[in-house]
């Protein structure tokens, strides 16, 4: 057995914030995306992702993926949709 493990896309967000949870479209096409993994995949395989916008546009462009709720990112409470510097570097040792 083989597991091909795929990020997804980079997402529609402002770099330095934390999104966790939050959910985003995509900064770039899913459909050129997908094409660019094609030839790297197997022709038949099954898909499982994430129900979160930016992971399953690239996973409903690649196929008909399974969306799989325990595939989300961590949720980050109220850090949600905060840049990191306003989180504070104490706060994010600590949880660290």
């Amino acid at each position: 057995m083989e597991l091909y493990l795929i990020r997804h896309p980079r997402p529609a967000v402002a770099p330095g914030i934390c999104y966790g949870q939050t959910d985003l479209g995509l900064a770039e096409s899913a459909a050129d995306v997908a094409a660019r993994l094609r030839p790297l995949l197997p022709a038949d395989f099954a898909l499982y992702a994430s129900p979160l916008t930016r992971a399953r546009l690239l996973a409903e462009a690649l196929g008909t993926p399974r969306l799989e709720p325990r595939l989300k990112e961590i949720h980050f409470g109220e850090w949600e949709g905060r840049s990191y510097d306003d989180i504070g570097r104490a706060a994010l040792d600590a949880w660290a």
